[in-house]
């Protein structure tokens, strides 16, 4: 499996987003090789890959709301006491 390098730029610099994509990109790459040569079509998995990554974006979406949420209630809480 192929390694993915550490961040070489600090949380929020503008250039963040490339510099990960730089360090996921061989990785990446290596997974369509693999589900390709599994015998998935290279329209399957790019299909696919959008997908996963779609569904892993709403999942953080959520995960962030179910926290604002908590987070509302528990001040809620302290004022009502």
């Amino acid at each position: 499996m192929t390694k993915i390098a550490v961040p070489l730029i600090s949380h929020g610099h503008p250039d963040r987003e490339q510099d990960c994509e730089g360090a996921v990109d061989a990785a990446f790459l290596d997974l369509v090789e693999r589900a390709e040569a599994a015998g998935w079509t290279s329209d399957e998995v790019a299909d696919c890959l959008v997908s996963l990554s779609h569904k892993h974006r709403g999942s953080l979406n959520e995960d962030i709301h179910l926290f604002e949420e908590t987070a509302s209630l528990q001040l809620l809480s302290r004022k009502l006491h």
